[in-house]
């Protein structure tokens, strides 16, 4: 048991800054970005992954090809930002409680969650491999992007299930960085 907290557990090393300045924070306003060229294990570009997981999807029912294209950006937005604000602010100390929002103007503090790789994982009869995220976060005042306060190392994010839906096991991964955030924030503030 504790060799796998240890395999799959974040470990939130700093870059910049120092979480003791974030120790009165109590809302971010959340940014999602996507690195322009997101890199995919096993494939030459992002491209490459989803013209093959396309073409594998086509053979199996007709339009599924583009269907598949548009999830793998609609799902960012629609279900992984949410999945990993709902894991964050579901955690709390009873004396603190750290949460994030999206597109809140008013809050003075904002977390960018920058992700750079991600390997969607396998599920199927013989071979299970759970989805894996590289993330970076930074935090800095509002409207002052270029005064980081906090932002980490490469964070490593495993998913908890390998679910066969491979947009359910990257949300899976979200979910865990959301948690293991919220923790992180909450006990060393």
């Amino acid at each position: 048991m504790a060799s796998s907290a240890f395999i799959y557990g974040q470990n939130f090393k700093t870059a910049t800054g120092g979480v003791e300045a974030l120790s009165n924070v109590e809302r971010y306003n959340v940014i999602f970005e996507f690195a322009d060229e997101l890199k995919i294990p096993g494939y030459t570009s992002e491209n490459s992954f989803l013209k093959t997981y396309a073409r594998k999807a086509e053979k199996k029912e007709s339009g599924a090809g583009e269907k598949f294209k548009k999830q793998w950006y609609s799902y960012r937005n629609d279900f992984y930002g949410p999945k990993f604000i709902q894991e964050f602010n579901f955690f709390n100390l009873k004396e603190k409680q750290v949460t994030v929002a999206s597109n809140i103007s008013d809050a003075d503090y904002t977390m960018v969650v920058r992700t750079t790789s991600i390997t969607p994982g396998n599920s199927n009869f013989f071979f299970k491999k759970y989805a894996w995220l590289r993330v970076y976060i930074r935090i800095y005042k509002s409207g002052h992007p270029e005064e980081v306060l906090y932002a980490t190392e490469a964070v490593d994010v495993h998913s908890e299930g390998a679910n066969s839906n491979i947009f359910d096991r990257i949300m899976s991964a979200y979910a865990e960085l959301g948690r293991g955030l919220s923790k992180h924030l909450s006990r060393k503030t």
